[in-house]
């Protein structure tokens, strides 16, 4: 009767493995399987095979071992599997182990067929030796790297230490309880029918894993649409639209302690004319890269577009601004595209946020800074050609100190930086 009981299992068992199998091979071949999956229904329908050899191997000899050979290759198989479809990760235990413990296992198995070994000692190497590489299996699986971020592959190591813990169990109660001999109880059932528990698993936690593998890429994708949306692809800085986003984040704690700086690239049509568009590319990324170099992580810069950038500077004054330029010149200068014939040259723009105004007025007085000063800058270069074609070179600096003096009254600071030769950053004081 309990032999009877036992084939039944067995016969179940494989068919229900065949079933699930099938199921999932027909997904296969309508949707792209990913890496690893054809390998776990391999190892299932191996298993399945086992089962059916073992449930009818008292009508043939041969149908014992080859029933040992199919069931210890389940997890190794289903590891493998694992191994490929998460082939980006490592894992601490090398893929040549898999195929020693295998061998060994086979190798152990098929010995005590053939040696003059009882069929109870028969049953308990086979016994051990899946249990050996359920273990095994289970400890390489929690060895991926990718163990860590995988929710599922927690439960498929729930599934495989419970499936070795029923397996000593069994074979515990069945050789000390109980006597096989006397009973007709199988001694390796366990070995068969644990393993084929966690195999109907795996069919559904392929589907769970192919599904979590499809979300990250969405995920992934999106995450690169948005950064394609929002950031400049030259410059590899935050767009207007972006710009203004992280902008008014930044300058929420303390707006009236943040200051605006509005760049752009004098005569850059000029450049593009002379050198080439190309060369003007490469200026303003360069320009780029010296912004995201320089400024602090909590500073945020960005592209307003063509020519001109801006950033916002919080918990820094208006007066203290000039450190941060001159940063940014020294960085522009060690990136110089062509220093002889096109200097890269930025007319700034800087202002102190008020309490009560919005982050475009602020942008806004910013450029009016920048467009005066640009302006002051350009007059007193237009003086100064003058005056170089009708006095001797050493009289020209004076002259022209003594020219803007009477202009705009004293020479002050700010007059004195219209004097700095193209290729340095110009500030713009606030009022």
């Amino acid at each position: 009767m309990l032999q009877l009981q036992s084939t039944s299992l067995l016969v179940a068992a494989s068919a229900s493995l065949v079933i699930a199998s099938a199921a999932a091979a027909a997904i296969g071949v309508r949707q792209k399987q990913r890496r690893g999956v054809w390998w776990w229904i391999a190892a299932n329908l191996g298993l399945a095979g086992a089962l059916a050899a073992h449930a009818l191997e008292d009508q043939n000899e041969f149908l014992a071992p080859l029933a040992a050979v199919l069931a210890l290759q389940w997890p190794v198989v289903t590891l493998v599997g694992m191994r490929r479809f998460f082939a980006r990760g490592a894992s601490t235990l090398p893929p040549w182990a898999d195929a020693l413990v295998l061998g060994s296992s086979l190798l152990g198995v098929l010995a005590g067929w053939y040696l003059p070994w009882s069929a109870a000692v028969q049953s308990q190497v086979l016994v051990g030796a899946m249990l050996t590489a359920t273990v095994y299996a289970a400890l390489a699986l929690w060895r991926l790297e990718d163990f860590a971020t995988t929710p599922t592959l927690h439960g498929l190591l729930v599934a495989l230490v419970g499936s070795a813990l029923v397996q000593a169990a069994w074979w515990a109660i069945a050789s000390f309880l109980l006597v096989p001999e006397a009973t007709g109880l199988d001694l390796a059932l366990g070995a068969w029918l644990a393993p084929a528990a966690v195999a109907l698993l795996m069919p559904q936690l392929a589907l769970v894993m192919s599904n979590e593998r499809n979300v990250a890429q969405l995920r992934a994708s999106h995450r690169k649409l948005r950064h394609m949306v929002e950031v400049d692809p030259l410059t590899r800085l935050p767009n207007r639209r972006h710009f203004h986003e992280l902008a008014a984040k930044a300058i929420q704690p303390s707006q009236e302690l943040t200051t605006v700086l509005v760049f752009d690239v004098d005569r850059l049509k000029h450049i593009n004319e002379v050198l080439g568009h190309q060369i003007g590319d490469e200026a303003l990324k360069q320009i780029g890269t010296v912004l995201r170099e320089t400024l602090r992580r909590r500073d945020v810069a960005g592209r307003l577009g063509g020519d001109e950038f801006a950033a916002v500077l919080p918990r820094t004054r208006v007066a203290d601004v000039e450190a941060v330029i001159t940063r940014i010149n020294t960085r522009i200068d060690d990136r110089q595209v062509a220093p002889r014939i096109a200097r890269v040259f930025l007319n700034v723009g800087a202002t102190q946020m008020l309490a009560s105004e919005t982050l475009a007025d602020a942008l806004r007085r910013a450029e009016i800074k920048l467009e005066t000063e640009r302006d002051k800058r350009r007059e007193a270069e237009a003086l100064a050609d003058r005056m170089a074609d009708s006095m001797p070179a050493s009289e020209v600096m004076p002259a022209l100190a003594e020219a803007l003096a009477t202009r705009r009254g004293p020479l002050s600071t700010s007059a004195g930086l219209d004097l700095i030769p193209i290729g340095e950053v110009v500030p713009a004081n606030a009022h």
